[in-house]
C-alpha cells in the first residue's frame, strides 16, 4: 500500500513536469531528480496517516479476526477509499496546477472549492467525477481483494505469537516517521522544497495533501505562525525600521502606545470637498496594457486617460487576488498569508479604511460591484468598515451575455453613472469594481473590434481587455457630460497583476499594475516613476484632498517621496518580495534571501559581491520589519484608531 501511494503521487508529479516541460529548460537533471526525492518526504506524510489505522489493526486484532472475511473486506474498502480519495485530490490538484502553477493552497480552498463552484461546474466536466470516482473505487476494490485475501490455513498468520505484535509496533513506528516526513528534528517544512529557483519544480516537490492541510490550518488560525516562517527582526527593532520607512515630513506621531505607526498628517492645504471615485479594474495588467509600456496596446482608451492624468508607472499590487488588492487600496495594508483579511472575523469593521475616513468627513460612501457582494466576504467587510451602500449584481439589469462572475462592465458603469447623477450636490466616495476581464472572458459582441478565435484561447483573453477598455472609455464619455465630473477625482487602478513567467518563484514584474489619478482641471497631469505599492494609494489620495488626518497606513504620499526612495512589498502564499529601485529581494521559508535585477518584464539574479551582500542584508531587514509590523498590528487588532492611550 505504501509503495502504491508513492507510485501514485510520483506519477502525477511526473505528468505535471512533462506538461510544464517548456518552463523547465534551465532546470538540471539533478534538479528534476531532487524534485522526486524531496517529493517523497512530502508524499510520505499522507501515506503515513492513511496506513496508520491499518498498522493498528494488524497489531491489535487477533489471528482469528484477521482470518475472517468481514475484517478483510473492511480493510479492502478502507484501502480502496484511501486510494480513490488520493486520486480524486490529485486530479483536482492537476486542474489547479495547470491554472495557477501551484499546489492546492489557500486560494484553492477558499476560492476554487467554494465560491467558484458555479464557474467550475459550467466550464469543466466536473459531473464526470461522480461516476468516474465510483468506477475507480470498484476497480481498486477488485485489485486489492486478492492482496487482502485471508490465508488458506485456519489458524491465521504463521509463526510465533510475538512476531505479529512486534511487526505491528515496527509498522506503527514507520507510519509515525512517515507522518513526520522523516527522522530529522521536527516535521517537514515547506522550506525543504525551496531547493530550486524554478517555481514549478519547487511547487511540484510538495504534495497536495500537505499544502491543502497547511492552507486549512492557516485559515483557522490568527496567522501568528507566520512569525516563524522567516527570520524576522525583534518587534522593537521592526517597529523602529518600519517607522523610518513610512514617516514623512508631514507626519507626526499621534501618541498611540498600542500602535507606533499611528500618526497625524498635516497636508498644509485647506480640505477639499471633491467627490472621489475609485475604479478598481479587474485584471487590467500584463502585456495587453499599453500604459505599462507594452506594444501592441489593446487598451487605447485607458492609455489616453493616462496621458491626461497623474500616472504612476511603477506601481505594484500587494497580492494576486482582488480581495488582497482591495485591502491594499482601501486599507493601505499589504494583507497577509493564507486567508485574506476580508475573511477574518476579528477584522470585520475594525480596520482603518478610506471609506471610514471619508464617512467621518461627511461623505456618502458606496460600493458598486458587478458581482455578488458575498464573494470573499467583500460586502460585509466593507460595510462594517465604512461603506454605507452596496450596489451589486442583483441591483442591476442582466448582461446581454451571461457571465458566471456577474454583469458586464458596461452595465456596471451605467449603474455607477446613474447613481452618481442621483447624488446631486451631496459629496460621495465610491468604489467601482468591474468583472468582465476575468475568466471565462465572456463579453458582449459588437462593442469594439475583436480578434478572431484561436485554438489556444489567447485572443479570447485579449478581447476581454479590449471590451473592458471600451466600456471604460464609454463611461468617461458619459461622465464628462455630467455635473459631478467637474468636482470628482477618479482613481483608476488594477486589482492585481498577471503572471508573466510561471517558472519564477514569485513573478515580481507580473505584479506591476497601472494606477492613474484622473481629474482634468483639478489635478495637474504628469508621470510619477517612483516605485510604489497599492498601499500608497490611500495616503496619496488623502494628501491631495488636503486638511489633516490621522492614520497608520502602511504606505506613503507618493508625491512627497524622492524618485529613488520608493518601495513595494508583495506577498504570495508564504513568499515575500520587496522592490526598491531596480532591485528586488525575495524571501522564501527555510532559505536565504535572493536578490534580483528588475526590469519592466525581466527578473535576473543580481551579483553577489561584498556590496551586494550588505544590500541584501539591508533590504531583508526592511522587508521583514515592514511585514512584521503589518502582522503585529493585525494580530493585536491595533490597525485602527486607538481606543485609549493604554490599549494593547
Amino acid at each position: 500500500m505504501a509503495a502504491l501511494g508513492f507510485v501514485l503521487f510520483a506519477g502525477f508529479r511526473a505528468g505535471l513536469l512533462l506538461a510544464s516541460w517548456e518552463d523547465l529548460q534551465e532546470v538540471s537533471v539533478w534538479g528534476i531528480a531532487r524534485c522526486f526525492l524531496v517529493g517523497m518526504k512530502f508524499d510520505a506524510i499522507p501515506i503515513g496517516f492513511a496506513l496508520l489505522p491499518m498498522a493498528l489493526v494488524l497489531m491489535i486484532a487477533s489471528d482469528a479476526s484477521l482470518a475472517r472475511k468481514r475484517l478483510r473486506r473492511l480493510l479492502v474498502y478502507y484501502a480502496a477509499t484511501a486510494v480513490t480519495f488520493a486520486v480524486a485530490v490529485e486530479i483536482i490538484g492537476v486542474a489547479f496546477f495547470l491554472h495557477e502553477n501551484a499546489r492546492l493552497n489557500s486560494m484553492s480552498i477558499g476560492y476554487f472549492c467554494l465560491e467558484a463552484a458555479e464557474f467550475i461546474w459550467q466550464n469543466y466536466p466536473v459531473w464526470l467525477m461522480v461516476p468516474g470516482t465510483a468506477v475507480l473505487f470498484v476497480l481498486v476494490c477488485l485489485a486489492l481483494k486478492r492482496v487482502f485475501r485471508a490465508p488458506a490455513h485456519a489458524s491465521g498468520l504463521p509463526g510465533p505469537r510475538w512476531v505479529r505484535p512486534v511487526r505491528g509496533v515496527v509498522l506503527i513506528a514507520l507510519c509515525v516517521l512517515a507522518c513526520n516526513g522523516g527522522v530529522k528534528g521536527g516535521p517537514v517544512r515547506r522550506g525543504s522544497a525551496n531547493f530550486s529557483h524554478n517555481r514549478i519544480v519547487s511547487q511540484l516537490a510538495m504534495n497536495n495533501f500537505y499544502t491543502a492541510y497547511s492552507a486549512v490550518r492557516s485559515s483557522l488560525t490568527d496567522s501568528r505562525h507566520e512569525l516563524t516562517l522567516h527570520p524576522f527582526p525583534p518587534a522593537d527593532r521592526a517597529a523602529r525600521v518600519a517607522g523610518e520607512m513610512l514617516f514623512q515630513s508631514a507626519d507626526a506621531p499621534a501618541g498611540a502606545a498600542s500602535n507606533p505607526l499611528w500618526r497625524r498628517t498635516v497636508t498644509g492645504k485647506p480640505p477639499l470637498d471633491y467627490n472621489v471615485v475609485m475604479i478598481v479594474m479587474e485584471g487590467m495588467a500584463g502585456e495587453p496594457v499599453g500604459a505599462l509600456g507594452n506594444r501592441p496596446s489593446h487598451t487605447p482608451q485607458f492609455d489616453a486617460l493616462c496621458r491626461e492624468g497623474l500616472y504612476f508607472d511603477r506601481m505594484y499590487a500587494v497580492g494576486c487576488r482582488t480581495s488582497r488588492g482591495l485591502i491594499g487600496l482601501l486599507c493601505g495594508h499589504p494583507d497577509r498569508g493564507g486567508t485574506s483579511l476580508m475573511k477574518m472575523p476579528w477584522d470585520r469593521g475594525s480596520m482603518l479604511s478610506l471609506p471610514g475616513i471619508f464617512r467621518r468627513r461627511g461623505y456618502r460612501t458606496l460600493m458598486i460591484y458587478g458581482g455578488r457582494a458575498k464573494f470573499d466576504n467583500m460586502g460585509e467587510f466593507l460595510t462594517r468598515g465604512g461603506i454605507d451602500t452596496v450596489i451589486q449584481q442583483e441591483d442591476m439589469p442582466p448582461s446581454v451575455e451571461p457571465d458566471t462572475w456577474g454583469v458586464s462592465d458596461e452595465v456596471v458603469f451605467d449603474k455607477a453613472h446613474q447613481t452618481f447623477e442621483q447624488m446631486g450636490d451631496r459629496r460621495f466616495f465610491a468604489v467601482v469594481l468591474t468583472v468582465s476581464n476575468h475568466e471565462p472572458y465572456v463579453v458582449p459582441a459588437g462593442r469594439t473590434a475583436m480578434l478572431p478565435p484561436d485554438e489556444e484561447g489567447h485572443y479570447k483573453r485579449i478581447n476581454a481587455y479590449r471590451y473592458a477598455d471600451w466600456a471604460l472609455g464609454e463611461y468617461f464619455r458619459m461622465a464628462r457630460e455630467s455635473k459631478y465630473f467637474q468636482r470628482t477625482i477618479f482613481v483608476l487602478v488594477a486589482d492585481h497583476g498577471r503572471t508573466l513567467h510561471p517558472r519564477r518563484e514569485l513573478d515580481v514584474p507580473g505584479y506591476r499594475v497601472p494606477c492613474l489619478i484622473y481629474a482634468p482641471g483639478l489635478i495637474r497631469p504628469g508621470r510619477v516613476s517612483t516605485v510604489a505599492s497599492q498601499t500608497d494609494v490611500p495616503p496619496t489620495l488623502l494628501s491631495l484632498m488636503g486638511g489633516e488626518y490621522e492614520h497608520c497606513f502602511l504606505g506613503r504620499n507618493l508625491l512627497a517621496v524622492a524618485p529613488g526612495d520608493g518601495f513595494a512589498l508583495m506577498h504570495e502564499d508564504d513568499r515575500l518580495a520587496m522592490v526598491v529601485g531596480d532591485r528586488a529581494i525575495l524571501q522564501r521559508p527555510g532559505s536565504g534571501p535572493l536578490l534580483f535585477e528588475i526590469g519592466p518584464n525581466s527578473m535576473d539574479p543580481a551579483g553577489a559581491d561584498a556590496a551586494g551582500h550588505h544590500e541584501v542584508a539591508t533590504l531583508q531587514e526592511r522587508m521583514l520589519s515592514y511585514y512584521r509590523m503589518a502582522l503585529e498590528l493585525h494580530l493585536d487588532e491595533a490597525y485602527c484608531a486607538p481606543r485609549s492611550p493604554s490599549r494593547r
